[in-house]
């Protein structure tokens, strides 16, 4: 005949699930901060991270065009005269950063919420910024260059599809 589950059998198995719960909202936590890290670091290459700020994508495409030493002082000015717009974006970007890393494990949803709307205000403010000065400088190429820049961003944007091809497709094999 079985046994009867005895009072100690009852506890261990209560204990049982707590450790078990306690493990999976630690390994939950852990993913959600990788995930965002993964989304920060994203979002600091992909809004001009380094595009307009000293970046290397935006000024090795120039490099390839082949600019006269006119286009190039023309370029410059053109940095220059929007540094004022853009350097400020960044400054706020990256306090806010500070704030988000500042509240550790905490969450406060109306923080988060207060601070995740100013991110996309002012990433909406960096994407009209960084299209303001493309525009600018397509204006000063000739149509051989235009049609070069056309080709190299269509090859880096190829480049970078085939980089994230594979990111998330762990996730997706998981739900089928």
């Amino acid at each position: 005949m079985g046994q009867w589950p005895t009072h100690l059998d009852a506890v261990q198995g209560v204990n049982m699930k707590r450790k078990s719960i306690a493990i999976i909202a630690v390994v939950g936590i852990l993913v959600i901060g990788g995930v965002f890290a993964i989304a920060q670091r994203a979002m600091h290459r992909g809004f001009g991270g380094r595009g307009m700020h000293g970046g290397q994508g935006a000024m090795m495409m120039l490099k390839r065009l082949d600019l006269t030493s006119d286009q190039q002082a023309k370029v410059k000015e053109i940095f220059e005269a929007n540094k004022g717009t853009v350097q400020p974006i960044f400054t706020q970007l990256k306090a806010n950063h500070e704030k988000l890393n500042a509240l550790g494990g905490n969450f406060d949803e109306g923080q988060v919420s207060a601070i995740a709307k100013e991110q996309g205000d002012l990433t909406s403010q960096l994407v009209v910024a960084r299209q303001k000065v493309k525009s600018q400088i397509f204006a000063i190429l000739t149509d051989d260059q235009k049609a070069k820049a056309a080709q190299l961003q269509q090859e880096m944007k190829q480049r970078f599809q085939n980089r994230t091809k594979g990111f998330g497709s762990e996730s997706q094999k998981s739900e089928e």
